[in-house]
């Protein structure tokens, strides 16, 4: 089998990777060096879906994260993955801080 591409590492972002990939008719391997998938930094983030709210307005971190969610929300939807929007409660410090959160 000819390879044409090499994924290192089989979290989140290395399995989305290979799935492109394959997807545009790429041969692909994923070398992992555990015995199961995502079992490093995918397994120890904080399985929070960014919406971009700590990042400057407009900004295109801010962006990416809110087309992020979009379209992470949309692929579970149509792929049957069951997930939770339980949304976040921010609460102001400071006197200062009220305004910032309208």
């Amino acid at each position: 089998m000819d390879i044409d591409t090499i994924v290192i590492g089989a979290g989140v972002v290395g399995l989305a990777v290979a799935r492109a990939c394959a997807r545009s008719g790429r041969q692909v391997l994923i070398v992992e060096r555990h015995a199961q998938i995502g079992e490093e930094t995918s397994a120890r983030n904080s399985e929070v879906i960014h919406a971009g709210i700590y990042y400057p307005k407009n900004s295109l971190k801010a962006q990416l994260c809110v087309r992020g969610a979009a379209a992470l929300y949309s692929y579970a939807s149509s792929h049957g993955v069951p997930y939770q929007r339980i949304g976040k409660l921010i609460v102001a410090c400071q006197i200062g801080q009220r305004e910032a959160l309208q």
